[in-house]
C-alpha cells in the first residue's frame, strides 16, 4: 500500500469512528402534566411520567403546604435537533439524558451523525 493510500485510509477510518462515537448532548423536556406534554407534542405516545425518584413528587405551593404532582417527559432529542412543536411555552424545564451503549445517542430526534 502506498503512503498516500495509508493516509487516506487512516483519515477515513478516523472520521467514521468519530461519527460513531461522538454525539451532541441529549435532552428531554419536562412538563408539569401529561396534558401539557400532549398539547406541545400533539402525540400522547411521546409523553411518559418521570420515574419515581426523579423530579416529580411533592411540590411546594408558596408556604401553604405541598401538593402531589407527577411530571411528564417528552421525547428525547439531540442538542440543536429539537423539532418545532405546538406550544413550547408549556415546557417546565429540560434535563440532560444519561446515555449508554456504543455509537448511539439514544435520541428520538437526532441531527444525524
Amino acid at each position: 500500500m502506498k503512503k498516500s493510500e495509508a493516509v487516506i485510509l487512516t483519515l477515513v477510518t478516523g472520521g467514521v469512528l468519530f461519527s460513531l462515537f461522538h454525539h451532541n448532548n441529549v435532552y428531554r423536556d419536562r412538563y408539569a402534566s401529561r396534558a401539557d406534554c400532549e398539547r406541545d407534542w400533539q402525540n400522547s405516545s411521546y409523553c411518559e411520567p418521570v420515574p419515581s425518584g426523579g423530579y416529580g413528587g411533592s411540590v411546594g405551593t408558596g408556604g401553604w403546604g405541598s401538593r402531589n404532582r407527577t411530571d411528564y417527559y417528552g421525547p428525547s432529542y439531540e442538542s440543536g435537533s429539537r423539532p418545532n412543536t405546538a406550544q413550547r411555552q408549556l415546557i417546565a424545564g429540560n434535563e440532560v439524558v444519561k446515555r449508554s451503549g456504543f455509537g448511539h445517542s439514544g435520541a428520538r430526534f437526532s441531527g444525524g451523525g
